[in-house]
């Protein structure tokens, strides 16, 4: 039954946390936090406000649209909605969140309608949500939902499972979220590095930054954050190659920065060629002392077969203990199917604690559709 106390409006994005109307916006942060946290256990996944704010900004690459329900001045819902702006120009991405007391009253389908109809309205055609739950996959049977592409199966009675197929979505895949207990053994590490170091050879050299890219490098590193969109395991999710360049990583950088965050590249360098063969991200919020992130991991393919995915990887680890020693635990996200990837997390010491289902749906027949 609809709960009829409950408004839906769209929330603006302020200049700052303390200007006028500000306020709402931290109410629907915290409010994203409070439900993360339930989800997942612990705090591991919160994100201040400010750095919410930062990452709502409008840019040449990405606008963001935010929906608030509220009971009174309570904030009970929320529907984050983001357009790609210089590639992927038919999809966005959207994030719909209830506050446990205020379930089955239909306010998730208002706020999903509310945004369905504002990305019809822009011409966006496929809508994606990726939806974290902590624990394991459920063992395929005749309660559980199977992705189309590859391995693992989520159990209907999941309030996020009833909802996404109930709103028209299918479920494309599974990614695994393994953790890494930090400091990471330096032991361990250490030889897992030099072992790479050696199958390696003397073709390959090791650089590392953090912050911003080199200058000489920014142009072939921005060739493998463009192939990271499109090399990875995704399934039937139809998500086009990203376009980036020199100009956009330097916006990426800065929006990092911005966000109060730290990023630590390791890349490798093709020495005979001079060619960026790979390159893996960790990012730390000083803020969230306790939990860094690991990002991007790639290796062309041309280079694949010299332990260059563990090389990098094992490297960030390394100089990350010495640059965040605050950091506990180390968190990525990898596809089920993405078996050299997971072998590679496996060896370094990480174990799956939970997983994320990439949901899809087309938005054909709305009021508004673009054609």
């Amino acid at each position: 039954m609809e709960q009829t106390a409950v408004r839906i409006g769209e929330l603006e994005v302020p200049e700052s946390l303390d200007s006028r109307g500000a306020d709402g916006f931290t109410a629907s942060a915290e409010l994203a936090n409070l439900v993360n946290g339930l989800v997942w256990g612990n705090n591991d996944l919160w994100v201040s406000p400010g750095t919410r704010l930062e990452a709502a900004r409008p840019s040449s690459y990405a606008a963001m649209r935010l929906w608030a329900a509220k009971d009174g001045e309570r904030h009970v819902g929320r529907a984050l909605l983001e357009f790609p702006l210089l590639d992927n120009r038919e999809n966005a991405f959207i994030n719909v969140m209830v506050h446990p007391e205020y379930r089955r009253q239909r306010i998730g389908t208002r706020l999903l309608h509310a945004a369905e109809e504002a990305a019809a309205a822009a011409g966006r055609q496929v809508l994606m949500s990726w939806v974290k739950q902590a624990g394991q996959p459920a063992e395929p049977s005749t309660m559980t939902v199977l992705p189309r592409s590859g391995p693992g199966a989520l159990p209907e009675e999941l309030a996020s499972v009833r909802f996404a197929l109930a709103s028209g979505f299918v479920l494309e895949q599974v990614e695994r979220i393994s953790v890494l207990q930090l400091p990471a053994d330096p032991e361990g590490t250490g030889r897992l590095l030099a072992e790479a170091q050696t199958k390696a050879g003397p073709d390959y050299r090791l650089l590392t930054w953090e912050g911003g890219c080199p200058p000489e490098h920014v142009e072939q590193y921005a060739r493998l954050r463009q192939r990271m969109s499109t090399d990875v395991p995704q399934g039937q999710l139809e998500y086009a190659e990203e376009h980036w360049d020199a100009e956009r990583v330097r916006h990426d950088e800065a929006e990092a920065r911005a966000k109060g965050g730290r990023v630590l590249v390791s890349a490798a360098l093709h020495k005979p060629t001079g060619e960026l063969a790979g390159h893996t991200i960790l990012e730390y919020y000083p803020d969230q002392p306790e939990v860094a992130y690991q990002e991007d991991t790639l290796v062309l393919q041309a280079h694949r077969g010299h332990s260059l995915g563990m090389l990098i990887k094992a490297a960030n680890l390394v100089r990350a203990s010495e640059l965040w020693p605050a950091a506990r635990r180390l968190m990525t996200w990898n596809a089920s199917e993405n078996e050299h990837m997971l072998a590679i997390n496996v060896r370094l010491g990480f174990r799956p604690v939970g997983y994320e289902a990439a949901w899809q749906k087309r938005l054909a027949g709305l009021p508004g559709q673009g054609r």
